[in-house]
């Protein structure tokens, strides 16, 4: 059940997670460093939504966002990451924990989605996100254990902050 009783708070809301995720898909996407810094930080605030139970407004949202930087941004290939894994993630999770009493299973359908993920953004924009990669001399299974401890300390990160925004930014969102 939806915690606000106001359309108007719902869709302000909404609007401004959706504008702070293209700002952050935007440094991205032309930013040569800190990009999975930059699409850690637009992730978070569709989980905002989710937070508050506006599970629709959520996938609404990481529907428009991703339109919207698939039609804005300078770079499309840079929108991929967002689009196939870190925009949906919170809804995923959610739901993970939602229906998974076992946090063990949990965990592992977790790393399934991220590896499924992976592997479409590995296949679909390989030249523009992994050519560092692909080209080093690190062996491939050397890349997927750092891929599998980089999403653990995704997951790890992304509900740290997911509880901060809940215990404390929320409480000043829902003054009015």
């Amino acid at each position: 059940m939806p915690r606000f009783k106001h359309t108007a708070h719902r869709v302000s809301l909404t609007a401004m997670f959706a504008a702070m995720s293209l700002l952050f898909l935007y440094l991205a996407s032309i930013l040569p460093t800190m990009r999975i810094s930059m699409y850690f930080l637009s992730s978070v605030f569709v989980m905002g939504l989710v937070l508050e139970e506006e599970i629709g407004l959520a996938f609404l949202m990481f529907a428009a966002v991703s339109l919207l930087s698939l039609l804005l941004m300078p770079n499309i290939l840079r929108v991929v990451p967002y689009v196939l894994f870190f925009g949906q993630y919170g809804i995923f999770k959610y739901f993970i924990q939602k229906k998974i009493k076992d946090k063990i299973i949990g965990y592992i359908l977790k790393l399934l989605y991220y590896n499924a993920a992976l592997a479409l953004m590995y296949l679909l924009a390989k030249e523009i996100i992994f050519e560092d990669v692909l080209n080093s001399s690190i062996a491939f299974w050397i890349i997927i254990i750092i891929a599998e401890a980089a999403f653990v300390a995704y997951d790890f990160a992304f509900t740290k902050v997911t509880s901060f925004y809940f215990n404390n930014i929320r409480r000043k969102l829902m003054k009015g």
